[in-house]
């Protein structure tokens, strides 16, 4: 270490008072309101909870609802979020219409007797057009019956028109049936959405009238699409996925597996899907993998290509259970080496697929509702699959009822599995 020598040191002399800068008090800022605009967008930016910022800072005064609503705030204006379940957030409230009957409302709140939330179509799609470019994530959520009457099919097509160049992301929520997805939405994502080639999220639940042609459009997004979810209305009911009309999509969409950048894809209960496109295996970066309540019947080979996918969920497809293990679950699948979750509740199965034992990183498996036997394949599982923390055995009315016999084959596998795995569990019932 090298220390300091006194000699060295040069002695510092003091500051008089003129030589301390001076500020005319006239020039700094009285109120918060003489800050310039640019620095007000950054404390409305800086606060963590966006959801107040856009309930609350429109309402402190005019200049700041028209600061709010200008283009110089357009950060604040990514996320446009129509909720049902609540009033609407990023729309009327952040247009400042109600400004001048708000503490009003406010006082009258716990005299009158809580309204039903609505959204008027009008003035949704108003506040997106006056910000067109500006919107990056469009969310419509809601549930049964609670979104406004004048909220149609058509302002949906007309709300993604729209924002859509800008989008990328767009999420129609869970329980938004009230609202069919109609054609108008889907002429939006071709002719808005698709060709600006931004989206990297499409979420959408409640298809019930999607086609081949529809969702065709959909595989141009190749750049940029990494999760893809459309789920129909009524997956998860057996009555649903064994009617005679089905319902969503008639078969697996070939053009779906030229999406390269996907990491995420989702297809539950579309009834008429009965098989997997080989060209699955295009889809390099797939981490999880969904296709329940379908008609699945086998399963490509080509499947086990997906040497990134984490998880799997087949569950719903009975079929599975119909056809020798060979034909339904090829050896090659054994070869999904990363594969951590795998799904395979009510699918009709009456033994453990073999290429199971070959998923050294599974760590979750469930074998729910179906009529799997307790037996050696199980105990395979233990040797094949070190990192198994949880096997699921739950049984429902159409499974094989528990008898002392199989109980007592369930205690030894589970006394088999905690010697190699302490802290694993096996869920029946």
């Amino acid at each position: 270490m090298v220390e300091a020598n006194d000699d060295t040191l040069e002695p510092v002399a003091a500051l008089d008072d003129d030589d301390v800068p001076k500020f005319p008090i006239d020039d700094l800022p009285k109120t918060i309101n003489d800050l310039p605009k640019e620095l007000l967008v950054s404390v409305f930016e800086a606060v963590e909870d966006q959801t107040w910022v856009r309930l609350t800072f429109p309402l402190v005064c005019k200049e700041w609802a028209e600061i709010y609503r200008s283009r110089d705030a357009s950060p604040l204006h990514e996320t446009l979020e129509v909720d049902f379940e609540k009033e609407v957030q990023g729309a009327a409230t952040r247009e400042g219409e109600w400004e001048e009957d708000w503490s009003e409302e406010i006082e009258e709140e716990e005299e009158r007797a809580p309204r039903r939330p609505s959204a008027q179509a009008s003035r949704v799609i108003s506040w997106a057009e006056r910000r067109a470019g500006s919107v990056r994530k469009l969310r419509v959520k809601g549930g049964f019956g609670t979104q406004s009457e004048d909220f149609s099919s058509c302002s949906l097509g007309r709300l993604v028109a729209v924002a859509g160049s800008s989008l990328t992301e767009l999420r129609i929520g869970c329980g938004f049936y009230g609202l069919p997805v109609l054609k108008p939405f889907w002429m939006s994502l071709r002719n808005s959405i698709v060709p600006a080639g931004r989206l990297r999220s499409l979420v959408v639940e409640g298809i019930a009238d999607a086609s081949e042609s529809d969702v065709d459009p959909i595989g141009q997004l190749a750049g940029s699409l990494e999760e893809l979810v459309l789920n129909t209305r009524d997956f998860g009911v057996p009555e649903a996925s064994a009617g005679s009309g089905g319902a969503g999509l008639p078969r697996f969409p070939e053009s779906l597996c030229g999406l390269t950048e996907l990491r995420h894809l989702e297809l539950f209960g579309h009834s008429q899907i009965n098989a997997i496109s080989a060209t699955i295996s295009s889809l390099k970066n797939l981490e999880r993998l969904a296709l329940g309540w379908c008609r699945l019947s086998s399963l490509p080979k080509e499947l086990g290509e997906l040497s990134g996918l984490t998880k799997l969920n087949l569950s719903g497809s009975s079929n599975l259970g119909n056809a020798p293990q060979d034909v339904t679950f090829p050896a090659e699948l054994g070869k999904m080496k990363s594969l951590r979750v795998l799904i395979l509740s009510h699918c009709g199965l009456r033994t453990v697929p073999a290429f199971v034992g070959e998923l050294e990183s599974l760590e979750l498996l469930d074998l729910s509702y179906n009529d799997v036997q307790i037996d050696a394949t199980l105990d395979s599982l233990i040797k094949g699959c070190p990192r198994l923390r949880e096997v699921w055995l739950c049984s429902g009315l159409h499974s094989a009822t528990w008898t002392p016999a199989t109980r007592a084959q369930l205690e030894v596998f589970k006394a088999r599995l905690r010697a190699e795995n302490p802290n694993a569990k096996v869920i029946h019932g």
